[in-house]
């Protein structure tokens, strides 16, 4: 596996009603406890075209680069989203950096120093994203953003130096920046320039080090906003940090790229997705809102018992249950009785022993025709797109051999 480029490293996967993008569900191992074993169906019917209907094995990393780019896909599931302490943020930005941080590129415009290499030489990985409010159509500045970066270090003496050298560091860049005191958070490094409505922090917390800027296009936020914005989230990123398990260094190129097996059970990107697009990956959490778009709660994990989420050619979830993953069909499903972003299609024939339905969205900004195709079966639920009605079918169909026949 080599590292993606910047500019490729998210995907924005199109939106369905109410702007929900749908995700899916998928699963292998054990059965969960108290559910009877599913007897595996018969697949010889089903036209699935030149997709695979076997797993493929991801391995392990192989390399440095490739290792430290997937312990930054491990950080992301830690590392808090805007909406969660705020619910006002309820848009992703696309940036040509992140959201997996491996030198200064990755954080784009966010750190404006040249010598974030230098001070940062330690870093393992990190991640970051900037989600932004609602703000008003065509009109410019009419928007506040907050970005949140998580740098992950070999230990925590290294992050504290490195928290202290970048805020140096944007103090030299401009001298017009004046420290400010977190109350709440008395160890973290802040910064902002009087009359420009932006506020930004480094914090070092364990080995790790937590960067947050919040910037207020509207120029209407005072001070005393900005300091409770930044706290909020601090508040809710530091506990994730507990929960993070790191890889141990003598580990680390060993590291697995798909460790149960989920990615293994979505359709697997082409040689041109993965130029496209970077290769596939599999997340546990909040990471894979990387490239699900229109998501503003992670009520849909907790609700659907998501234990992995596989992001390829398809995208598909694996739930603790059953009952969890009918709940995740039930979530992510739109209602194209009352849809006007959607219609329905066709299905795909030969798919027993769960939901399969189809449809195309309406919305002009998906032409050429943008079709979709949702799937639940046992613990599994995934989202199939296609701009072919048979292509369509055909790659649905594959994507039920392999959660059906291998799950």
């Amino acid at each position: 596996m080599h590292r993606p480029k910047p500019v490729v490293l998210r995907r924005l996967l199109a939106t369905l009603a109410a702007s929900t993008l749908l995700a899916g569900v998928a699963g292998c191992g054990t059965v969960v406890a108290g559910e009877a074993v599913r007897a595996k169906p018969d697949l010889s019917g089903l036209s699935v075209g030149n997709y695979p209907t076997e797993p493929i094995e991801y391995g392990t990393a192989g390399d440095e680069e490739a290792a430290r780019y997937r312990e930054g896909q491990r950080l992301g599931d830690y590392v808090a989203i805007p909406f969660e302490a705020d619910p006002a943020f309820v848009n992703r930005e696309s940036a040509s950096g992140g959201p997996v941080v491996m030198d200064r590129r990755d954080m784009d415009s966010l750190v404006i120093s040249d010598t974030f290499d230098d001070v940062a030489a330690d870093l393992i990985a990190g991640w970051v994203h900037t989600w932004e409010t609602e703000g008003i159509p065509d009109i410019p500045n009419t928007t506040q953003d907050l970005s949140i970066a998580v740098l992950m270090f070999p230990d925590a003496p290294t992050a504290e130096t490195v928290a202290v050298g970048l805020e140096h560091d944007d103090f030299t860049f401009t001298t017009a920046n004046q420290p400010v005191q977190l109350p709440n958070y008395p160890h973290a490094k802040a910064h902002w320039r009087p009359g420009i409505a932006s506020l930004g922090s480094w914090t070092s917390y364990d080995r790790y080090v937590v960067f947050i800027k919040y910037e207020d296009f509207t120029e209407k936020a005072d001070l005393p906003m900005m300091i409770q914005k930044t706290e909020s989230l601090l508040d809710v990123q530091m506990p994730l940090l507990d929960e993070f398990e790191p890889t141990p260094a003598d580990q680390l190129q060993n590291i697995h790229l798909d460790p149960d097996g989920v990615l293994a059970l979505a359709l697997p990107r082409s040689d041109q997705e993965i130029a496209a697009f970077g290769p596939s990956v599999v997340f546990s959490g909040r990471g894979a809102l990387s490239e699900l778009s229109g998501l503003t709660s992670l009520d849909f994990l907790e609700k659907g018992q998501v234990t992995r989420i596989g992001l390829a050619e398809t995208v598909v979830m694996r739930s603790e249950s059953v009952q969890g993953a009918e709940t995740l069909w039930g979530i992510l499903h739109p209602d194209s009785a009352t849809s006007t972003e959607t219609e329905p299609l066709t299905s795909p024939a030969g798919l027993e022993g769960g939901e399969v339905e189809c449809f195309t969205r309406k919305a002009p900004e998906y032409a050429p025709q943008s079709n979709f195709c949702l799937l639940q079966t046992g613990r599994y639920f995934a989202q199939i797109e296609g701009a072919q009605i048979q292509d369509l079918h055909q790659k649905t169909s594959a994507q039920y051999a392999l959660l059906a026949g291998w799950g």
